[in-house]
């Protein structure tokens, strides 16, 4: 692994952590000024100014008593001052009300060399869906 993939590797460690910690702020630091995101939810697509909102997604973290995400198969590519990762995410989380999550996701980093180091400038979440069962989210699949 050359140096970009490990400082590629720390960034995407360091959300990580930031979330298991519910820490907003240290998350948001892991973005791009201009990151655009593609999540789970609507919007098809959630503009900087959305995605950088730490008060917005502490918020959300809030609605978790618990919650970790474990990273699989990581791939991470770089060329330059741009990079890319590539890995299958497994959420797993206990909301305030007791109610338990467990999927596993994809996930797509678009990444970028900025002065003060890598960031990611763009996020992919996605999880499959059923064709032939009403096009339905296939959150219940496992590698």
């Amino acid at each position: 692994m050359n140096q970009a993939e490990t400082e590629i590797r720390a960034l995407i460690e360091e959300r990580i952590a930031a979330i298991r910690d519910r820490d907003a702020q240290r998350a948001v630091a892991t973005l791009s000024d201009d990151i655009v995101a593609f999540e789970l939810a609507p919007p098809l697509a959630v503009q900087a100014d959305k995605v950088r909102d730490a008060e917005s997604f502490a918020k959300w973290l809030e609605g978790f008593s618990a919650i970790d995400v474990e990273v699989r198969d990581l791939t991470i590519e770089v060329d330059g001052k741009i990079g890319f990762a590539r890995a299958l995410h497994h959420l797993v989380a206990t909301r305030t009300d007791g109610r338990t999550v467990s999927m596993w996701m994809r996930s797509t980093l678009g990444l970028r060399r900025e002065e003060d180091g890598w960031r990611i400038a763009h996020a992919h979440t996605s999880v499959p869906f059923t064709v032939d069962n009403g096009f339905r989210a296939a959150v219940n699949l496992q590698p």
